[in-house]
């Protein structure tokens, strides 16, 4: 069938037979059948045109509301007749429904739509006329359970409505999960349901009706179905030889700087190109074919109407993973596209993988490879870095060279015609040197299979996402109250912290949380201490906290009597602990010695420092580094100030410890983690401490003097 929108009375019966109240209503075709429902029904009673082209009937004069006999419901059904055929001429309308008028009560709001990335998604906030103003919703793809649609009324601002507001008594919550959960299962039992809109839904302090309900089917849709994914063997990411097809030694040409980055490669590189014998002092060959040797990987960088012939080489030569860097393909137009189906049906046949096309290649740090026609190669580091961009990728590495940030795996999924986000974030999912992810997105294809997989991989290591396409510009004009609060990316955002994924706002918060929970971990808890030598920091730390849902505990006496012991008098005495302004790298260090000592009463510590004279930036950051070694906390670093900190800051880069130039970001930061993904129940590091060399060292001619008063 053809789409279609439910009438009023269509909608209340499917309702009813889930056992979702409805009103008594009837539908009615002419005046002097509305006066006979309402006696039948028993006044008062609402009277509402039914028409498919008026979604907003208030809007119109489609509503009247306390008709307290039958023969106001004559003139009712005119007047609604008359204001809705004079203000939308076009629209075609079925009827007039008469329904029970229900007493005034909350009104909340309950809709469904068809994503085209997640698939059937529910939201639930505030309803009425205001809904669009208020925007206080809540956001879940389906499916859901009960204790997801608590979750989801509980965490929207209006809640304080439903639990009795100014002495008001509480509304009945469990009748609305029950409507909640009972039209989540419906919506995704019906196939061909494309999307509807329960607003208001009258919530009382003893029950709830569904009041309105606009629910459209559409026949073409049929069930949803995961389409299965090949799964990506781990050793192509490790190829032992690479061939670089269309390598080149003109400096204009991708085939120049993809076999030029990887001149560092430690396996076997050769350069195919039918021009040439020799390049870099490497043997050319003119096809892939003609190397003696087996070829693992092959970096493919010819003009696009050439790679379904080359792709027919790489399978003959028993290539098992192809990256092909050439624009061109399916983001062309219907040729372009017909190109890339012919390389995929290739590939498969011989059992080729492919990443891209249309995509700047990978970068594998640790194994010495850079497969891109990137300028520069990132540092090897434990951050895995997947994006749908790639003047992303050649932005941040180069960002990443001065800010000494590492790479443990870079990806550029390009058109994604075989790999995609699914199969890299298993790889670095049991990849060993990754402690975090970071993903760059534009579009998913599959939203419900990416979510399964990134909410596996999330339960591992850290994965922090940043979406574009947030703004409004060239959205077109929702057709309905679900469709304008359900945003596209609201569904995303929504998608992703149902996930446990940490969403970012921008690339440089983005990297700074991966930073942070590659070194830390998640935090077990949200207990913060702060430690300062800069009261004006220590009472902004407290002010942080607070907006960023942390909590500030305060000190065991046990704990205050210890630092009693050796701290000035006039000391903070609570937490924030404020050191003074005189305090230098021992006071810190000894205050590092009874946090550690005591760990069982924080979980979070923000270590704020300023420059003075008495403060060695290289010695502070050498404590801070075993402050974070010897606990299994969260230690941030909020080492600020410019050049005369500079020394100290490198020290926490080389040692992986993260540090934040701005008090507020670091707070954001922890409290965005909180807000994604809540107390980690495990908490502290989910691996290892950095096996490589670090440069920090005891400064022990700094603790000599206090090591007996700090015990």
């Amino acid at each position: 069938m053809a789409e279609k929108m439910l009438s009023e009375t269509e909608g209340y019966d499917l309702l009813d037979e889930r056992g979702i109240p409805v009103p008594p209503h009837r539908l009615v075709t002419n005046a002097k059948d509305a006066a006979v429902a309402a006696e039948s029904i028993g006044t008062p009673v609402v009277m509402k045109v039914i028409s498919p082209q008026i979604i907003h009937k208030s809007d119109v004069g489609g509503v009247i509301t306390h008709i307290e006999t039958p023969k106001r419901a004559e003139a009712a059904f005119r007047d609604i007749m008359e204001k809705s055929t004079s203000r939308v001429p076009e629209a075609e309308i079925t009827g007039i429904v008469v329904e029970k008028q229900m007493p005034p009560g909350l009104e909340v709001l309950i809709g469904g739509k068809t994503d085209p990335a997640f698939g059937k998604i529910i939201t639930f906030g505030l309803g009425g006329k205001l809904v669009e103003l208020l925007r206080d919703v809540s956001i879940r793809v389906l499916p859901i359970s009960r204790e997801d649609a608590r979750e989801m009324i509980r965490e929207i601002e209006g809640y304080r409505l439903i639990q009795g507001y100014r002495g008001e008594e509480p509304r009945d919550e469990e009748a609305l999960v029950d409507i909640l959960t009972s039209m989540s299962q419906t919506f995704l039992e019906r196939a061909e349901m494309r999307e509807f809109d329960l607003n208001p839904v009258i919530l009382y302090e003893k029950g709830a009706h569904v009041v309105d309900a606009r629910i459209i089917m559409d026949g073409a849709i049929g069930p949803e179905r995961i389409p299965p994914r090949v799964e990506a063997p781990e050793e192509i990411f490790f190829p032992q030889s690479i061939a670089v097809i269309g390598a080149s030694s003109n400096p204009r040409k991708v085939g120049y700087a993809v076999f030029r980055n990887l001149l560092e490669f430690p396996g076997r590189l050769y350069p195919i190109n039918p021009n040439r014998t020799e390049l870099f002092g490497r043997d050319a060959y003119p096809s892939i074919t003609d190397v003696p040797e087996p070829v693992d990987c092959a970096v493919i960088a010819v003009p696009a109407r050439y790679v379904p012939a080359t792709m027919e080489e790489c399978g003959k030569k028993g290539v098992k993973l192809a990256v092909i860097v050439t624009a061109g393909f399916r983001e062309a137009g219907e040729e372009g596209k017909r190109l890339e189906e012919e390389v995929v049906k290739t590939a498969k046949r011989y059992g080729t993988r492919v990443i891209g096309p249309n995509c700047l290649g990978i970068m594998l740090p640790h194994q010495g490879i850079n497969a891109t026609f990137d300028p520069v190669s990132p540092k090897p580091g434990h951050i895995a870095f997947i994006s749908q961009s790639g003047a992303i990728i050649t932005t941040i590495v180069d960002w990443s060279l001065p800010e000494d940030l590492g790479f443990s795996a870079v990806f550029s999924v390009g058109n994604q015609a075989d790999l995609g986000f699914e199969h890299f974030l298993r790889f670095v999912e049991e990849h060993p040197v990754t402690r975090a992810i970071t993903l760059y997105i534009e579009e998913i294809k599959n939203g419900r299979s990416f979510m399964k997989d990134v909410r596996e991989v999330a339960e591992k290591k850290p994965v922090i996402v940043i979406k574009s396409g947030s703004s409004q510009k060239g959205k077109q004009a929702a057709s309905s109250h679900t469709g304008s609060l359900a945003g596209s990316h609201d569904v995303y955002m929504a998608a992703f912290r149902q996930a446990g994924v940490i969403p970012a706002t921008d690339l440089r918060e983005a990297f700074q949380l991966a930073e942070l929970l590659a070194s830390e971990g998640y935090p077990a808890g949200k207990r913060a201490i702060a430690i300062t030598s800069a009261g004006g920091f220590g009472v902004l730390a407290s002010d942080y906290a607070e907006k960023y849902g942390l909590t500030m505990v305060d000190l065991p006496e046990e704990v205050r009597a210890k630092l009693d012991a050796f701290l000035p008098k006039c000391w903070s005495r609570a937490n924030p602990m404020d050191l003074l302004g005189d305090t230098g790298v021992d006071r810190f260090a000894a205050v590092f010695d009874i946090m550690i000592q005591h760990q069982d009463f924080w979980d979070v510590a923000f270590v704020i420092a300023v420059p003075t004279m008495l403060t060695n930036p290289t010695h502070l950051a050498n404590e801070i580094v075993r402050f974070s070694r010897h606990t299994s906390k969260m230690v941030v670093g909020c080492v600020l100030g410019g050049d005369s900190m500079k020394s100290g800051l490198r020290i926490l880069r080389s040692c992986s410890i993260p540090n934040f130039s701005e008090l507020e970001d670091a707070f954001k930061a922890v409290g965005s983690i909180f807000a994604a993904r809540g107390a980690h129940p495990d908490g502290g590091r989910q691996y290892p401490p950095p096996e490589e060399k670090c440069m920090w060292r005891e400064p022990a001619e700094e603790r000599a003097p206090i090591e007996k008063s700090a015990r």
